[in-house]
């Protein structure tokens, strides 16, 4: 009895180990790659906002400076 309880719980503690060195080597779904790439997007698209709300600013600047 002890022996087949002992055999059952070194088969999970074996099967729970494989799978754990399994974790790092399992592909990311296209979903998640997407869901992983939405803050970079979200910081993409504010820089390019700033940049060109600078670029109006140089613009409105020059047209100042060409009317004075």
């Amino acid at each position: 009895m002890i022996r087949r309880m002992l055999a059952v719980t070194m088969t999970a503690a074996i099967a729970v180990t494989a799978l754990a060195a399994c974790g790092d080597k399992v592909p990311e779904s296209e979903a998640a790659k997407k869901l992983g790439k939405v803050p970079k997007q979200t910081v993409d698209r504010a820089a390019e906002g700033v940049n060109k709300a600078m670029q109006q600013g140089v613009e409105r600047t020059r047209d100042a400076d060409k009317a004075n």
